[in-house]
């Protein structure tokens, strides 16, 4: 997917010199700057990046989608690290810190949340229940995520939820459901890619139980 990209800025003739360690850009072409005392961008190079445009949500933590942007093959376009601003369909949505030795073949950036993606996580009352088994308690639980697309295409979505991880054999974990969804067992994430399409609804699951000793206090979210 590609986006129409912002009104072009004015670029000034560059030549690229290419060193062991670093790429310079020569600028010969002089540039006259007012004497206000404000920051000037002088545009040296432009063009247009394709990118794959997704999205991503926890709901346990902030129930929003995120729009993010991933560039394949970045090193084809001579970046370099360092600060650089963001513009998402002619908005300016702020400045972020390219940093080319942390990333593998794909560059991500983050366009912050998209209100036309509604996100819900609700606790399932009737499938939760609190019971006692001698000196232990066995607390269950099951939350229902509902994602909306209110956009006019479709959407590919992202959806992290995670089990409770016990660090002791007095806390166990039982009875782990999570339909469809990719888990990762060390760490109790759990990972769901769909697609919506314009107007519709999708919903997914997580359950689990935790049996623990009744005098102890177990925060489960």
């Amino acid at each position: 997917m590609r986006q129409q990209k912002r009104e072009s800025l004015q670029t000034v003739t560059v030549a690229t010199q290419y060193q062991p360690t670093t790429t310079v850009y020569k600028i010969d072409d002089k540039y006259n700057l007012e004497t206000d005392g404000k920051t000037t961008t002088i545009g040296i190079k432009e063009f247009d990046v394709p990118a794959l445009y997704d999205y991503f949500t926890a709901p346990k933590i902030d129930p929003a989608a995120f729009l993010t942007a991933k560039v394949i093959n970045w090193q084809d376009y001579e970046l370099q690290s360092g600060e650089a601003s963001l513009y998402f369909e002619g908005t300016y949505l702020g400045k972020t810190y390219i940093d080319l030795n942390a990333v593998a073949d794909t560059l991500s950036f983050s366009l912050g949340k998209d209100n036309g993606i509604k996100v819900s996580r609700k606790l399932v009352r009737e499938f939760s229940a609190k019971r006692f088994i001698g000196s232990n308690r066995t607390d269950t639980r099951q939350y229902e995520i509902t994602l909306r697309n209110t956009k006019q295409a479709a959407v590919n979505v992202t959806i992290n939820d995670q089990f409770p991880v016990s660090t002791t054999k007095e806390i166990y974990v039982d009875d782990q459901k999570a339909v469809d969804a990719e888990i990762d067992k060390d760490t109790g994430i759990t990972m769901w890619k769909i697609t919506i399409q314009p107007g519709e609804e999708k919903k997914v699951g997580i359950s689990y139980s935790v049996k623990y000793p009744k005098e102890r206090k177990v925060v489960l979210e």
